[in-house]
């Protein structure tokens, strides 16, 4: 992230909740939008993936960590990333 988007950033987390909101929805309908082709390819391959990952599961291929385990760690990525 360059040093202007690092200002957009900074600015953008002092507005409140819902100015944040606000933001949010207009930087996202900015953004092109997949064709309906596109979403369903994309909607597909997560159904596959998702059921990929239940076989795994199942057959003791792929081991689960418990939601809190998993918050914990992606809030300490999170931090990590903000200090640099």
């Amino acid at each position: 992230m360059n040093d202007q988007a690092k200002k957009v950033l900074s600015d953008a987390m002092a507005l409140s909740e819902s100015e944040r909101e606000n933001l949010t929805e207009l930087l996202l309908t900015s953004l092109p939008r997949l064709s309906r082709r596109e979403q369903a390819e994309i909607e597909k391959a997560w159904a596959d993936e998702a059921v990929s990952r239940a076989e795994a599961l199942e057959g003791g291929d792929l081991t689960a960590e418990d939601g809190a385990s998993a918050v914990a760690e992606l809030r300490a990525e999170l931090r990590t990333l903000r200090s640099k």
